[in-house]
């Protein structure tokens, strides 16, 4: 019987303070679906990936050569130790005849890199296509499509009889450079190896032993691939000086018999062994082989950044979340044994032990706890992860088959957090309490003596302010815990705010900075190899027309940093101009924060800010890049340029000479539009690819759309923190408001008998809220100044850089919605004091 009465006892405590409860619960929930949800979003996109790429058995690594894959090379990829499995294929870009649509067509594959259909049936002769379930829209089964040039493939015209994935290919938007059409690939395509016509291969996929059955998007993964990847890419350069001299020999006896052909037709017998070939005929190009790890794969690469971004996300957000939730969650419970001190008092007179008194506050506490995880954790493992899933995989061809997991160490961790701010606190709070004597607990416990503030003593103020504004400051710091308790938690939720505002204005604006003040080019134009000096003027001649403001001729190349901390390879653009003058009007190269504008000296080079922080370099230091071949180049900084996306290296011809040690010649051209859309920059770049002296172009429009990639996805993730900072305000404002109200209801009950009018009474409790408030908003300033600060340099991926700035409407934003919710509050409060049974707060005890 006695027992009956504490559990009922225990469980109207909840319904009489049903609010403070909920306010617990949902407190709890907020921090619970946070941390879970934001944990398990970066495995899950992980895991997702993984199964993918183990169902279609994604190679390591692709091989290309300029040259193709001959035997040997064939020989030398499967001999290599490392080596666990190989294939080879072919490949050919061709345009197709009725459209602008420039394609790939692949060879299908063996057993790596496999497609995966998605409607009608694989080609089964080569007659037959299939193209990319992208093009779905504009293409049907059934239809035949013809190629203008169709290259080493034996038709022009195909039959489509499917529609496929492709497992190499992520980026629904970003497929890949050509030297057709516009210098973009609209899709890519398979149909049977006998469709090709080709003594050698274009592409070969390999897959290494020491990769197996680890995570593809590890560390160790990386650094293995990488080291595996350089010793193939050594073993096949042996195989160049070999290849070069068959290629050239074969061209010398084709070039001899086709000389002697033409002689016997005049009348002149000559042996062909005996015709000299000029040297200037040879155009043959020394063989390179290309090498490209997974992560070269833009979509691939761009997959695992969102994934590491979310973790980045995931590691700070929550716990500061979770940090404020368990802080009030604390407070709320401890003013909620100190409300029980006259009951705890009652029956400890009654004679009921410590332990049954602790029920009530055990289950009170506990089940707030146990309720605000189960809430949080069941829509944290499934909505929030699913919403972010979503969001990333808008732009990749991972579809809607993503995985959501479940795991234990999020639950537990919020458990654990939970009930430390509920259950641990009100049991030490509660023996606190249960050391005094019951007499002394069945008395109120006195008010704590009102002594003097410092504001008192400067009397110039002291003396001109009103009754209540001095009520208001004795009363702010008369009780010290509860200034504390709100300031933190009100500056909590606007840091956060801060943070989740900052980092979506970081995001705003970046892609007009880079590609409007900084790289004002709109393609770079990539010179052919033995270009005759007919094809040069025809290209001169291109660069001159109406349409294209600019062109500056440069050297460019593709070099390499491998981080060994990170596993990743990251490509650095090199750039030699051949006039520093014009160069600046297509470069403009400045520092970010003094934006102090830099020029190229004899005395080192410029490098990219993202690219200065990734190799922890400064004005002074040295770094070193490899090129395609392996060679190492090492290069003094002289100065640290602004740079959104990609890693750059900017030097003079002089420089350029001393640290390659090679004579400088230009082999591209930064061109400049008159017009800036994408149909007018579509046209002018297919003009130039179809002139003979360009191989290809890379439009800035391409890097616009993936820094747009990298950007909106991130966008919703940042409006989904921003809503449940919002939301965490809400319930920490009501919260604390509630507890300082029910705290001082004999004091307001005095105030209202001594003849305040409600709303006067309102102000004088209020206005205590209203300046803490705006306290913690100024005091989460810096804090969300910091966190932002934090997570802006650890958020964006490898190649790319956010603006690290603040402004203003940030602050404001931030600011406006603790302020409303204050301000909104301010009404509940007014009702409830409207309420206030007067004769049953002032009657004693005693």
């Amino acid at each position: 019987m006695r027992k009956t009465i504490l559990w009922k006892d225990a469980f109207q405590a909840i319904t009489h303070s049903l609010g403070r409860y909920i306010a617990i619960i949902l407190l709890i929930g907020l921090g619970t679906f946070a941390f879970t949800g934001l944990k398990m979003a970066g495995p899950d996109m992980r895991a997702t990936g993984a199964d993918f790429f183990n169902k279609h058995n994604l190679a390591d690594v692709t091989i290309t050569s300029n040259c193709g894959i001959n035997s040997t090379d064939r020989m030398t990829i499967r001999n290599l130790s490392e080596v666990k499995k190989a294939t080879f294929g072919y490949f050919q870009d061709v345009k197709n005849k009725h459209n602008n649509d420039t394609l790939r067509v692949f060879s299908k594959s063996g057993d790596l890199s496999s497609y995966e259909l998605i409607s009608g049936h694989f080609p089964k002769n080569r007659n037959e296509i299939a193209l990319s379930y992208l093009l779905k829209k504009k293409y049907r089964i059934g239809q035949k499509i013809t190629f203008t040039k169709p290259g080493i493939l034996k038709n022009k015209t195909f039959k489509i009889v499917g529609f496929v994935k492709a497992s190499e290919f992520l980026d629904k938007n970003q497929i890949g450079q050509t030297n057709i059409g516009n210098g973009r690939l609209t899709g890519i395509a398979v149909t049977t190896p006998s469709a090709f016509a080709s003594p050698v291969y274009q592409v070969s996929r390999v897959t290494f032993k020491n990769t197996q059955n680890l995570s593809p998007f590890s560390v160790t993964y990386r650094n293995r691939v990488y080291h595996d990847q350089d010793k193939l890419q050594t073993a096949l350069n042996k195989n160049r000086a070999d290849k070069h001299q068959k290629y050239v020999t074969m061209y010398k006896n084709q070039y001899r018999k086709k000389a002697a052909e033409q002689m016997l037709k005049r009348g002149i017998s000559v042996d062909p062994a005996q015709i000299k070939v000029p040297k200037n005929k040879i155009k043959i190009a020394y063989p390179s082989y290309t090498i490209s790890g997974r992560e070269e794969s833009q979509g691939y690469a761009s997959y695992r950044a969102d994934s590491e971004r979310v973790e980045v996300l995931a590691n700070v957000f929550p716990g500061f979340l979770f940090a404020v939730a368990a802080f009030v969650s604390l407070t709320t419970m401890m003013r909620f044994v100190e409300e029980e001190r006259t009951n705890i008092g009652t029956l400890k007179a009654l004679g009921y032990s410590n332990g049954a008194i602790a029920i009530k506050f055990l289950l009170y506490s506990t089940s707030a706890a146990i309720l605000g995880v189960i809430l949080g954790t069941s829509f944290g493992y499934t909505f929030l992860p699913d919403l972010i899933i979503k969001a990333y995989l808008a732009s990749s061809t991972l579809g809607t088959g993503y995985e959501i997991n479940f795991a234990w160490g999020p639950l537990l961790i919020s458990l654990l957090v939970a009930l430390i701010s509920t259950t641990v606190i009100s049991i030490f709070t509660l023996h606190q309490t249960l050391r005094e004597q019951p007499s002394a607990l069945l008395l109120p416990k006195p008010p704590k003596n009102g002594s003097r503030i410092l504001m008192e003593h400067w009397s110039w103020l002291w003396n001109h302010m009103s009754f209540s504004a001095k009520v208001t400051a004795r009363n702010i710091f008369r009780y010290k815990s509860r200034m504390l308790m709100t300031i933190i938690g009100v500056a909590g939720c606007t840091g956060l705010l801060v943070m989740g505002f900052g980092i979506r204005d970081s995001l705003q604006g970046i892609g007009g900075i880079q590609y409007s003040d900084i790289q004002k080019n709109d393609v770079i134009a990539l010179r052919s190899s033995n270009v005759t000096k007919k094809e040069q003027n025809k290209l001169d001649n291109l660069l001159k027309e109406k349409g294209i403001k600019q062109s500056n001729a440069i050297q460019y190349q593709q070099l390499t940093k491998h981080i060994a901390s990170s596993g990743s390879t990251e490509n650095v653009m090199l750039m030699v101009p051949k006039s520093n003058k014009n160069f600046k009007k297509s470069i403009n190269l400045r520092e970010r924060q003094s934006k102090k504008k830099l020029q190229l000296t004899n005395n080192g080079v410029i490098i990219s800010e993202k690219l200065a922080n990734i190799l922890n370099a400064k004005k002074g230091s040295t770094i070193s890049l490899k090129n395609s071949h392996g060679k190492t180049y090492r290069f003094k900084v002289n100065g640290i340029c602004e740079m959104y996306l990609g890693h750059y290296i900017f030097m003079n011809q002089q420089e350029y000479e001393k640290a390659t040690g090679k004579k400088y010649v230009t082999n591209a051209y930064l061109v400049t539009m008159r017009k800036h859309s994408s149909a007018f920059i579509n046209r002018v770049s297919r003009k130039l690819v179809k002139s003979a002296a360009i191989e290809t172009v890379i439009s800035s429009s391409a890097n616009r759309r993936l820094l747009g990639s990298f950007t909106g996805s991130l966008n919703e993730v940042i409006f989904i923190l921003i809503l449940i900072s919002g939301m965490l305000a809400v319930v920490v404002i009501y919260n604390l408001t509630n507890i300082n109200v029910a705290e001082r209801i004999r004091e307001l009950s005095t105030i209202k008998v001594l003849g305040f009018y409600d709303n006067e009474t309102t102000m004088y409790i209020y206005r205590e809220t209203i300046i803490l408030s705006g306290l913690g908003i100024i005091v989460g300033f810096g804090f969300g100044w910091w966190l932002h600060h934090f997570i802006i340099t650890s958020l964006p991926p490898d190649v790319a850089m956010f603006d690290p700035n603040m402004y203003p409407m940030n602050f404001v934003f931030s600011a406006l919605i603790p302020a409303m919710i204050t301000a909104a509050l301010a009404i509940v409060v007014h009702q409830k004091i409207k309420r206030i049974n007067m004769l049953d707060a002032l009657s004693s005890i005693d």
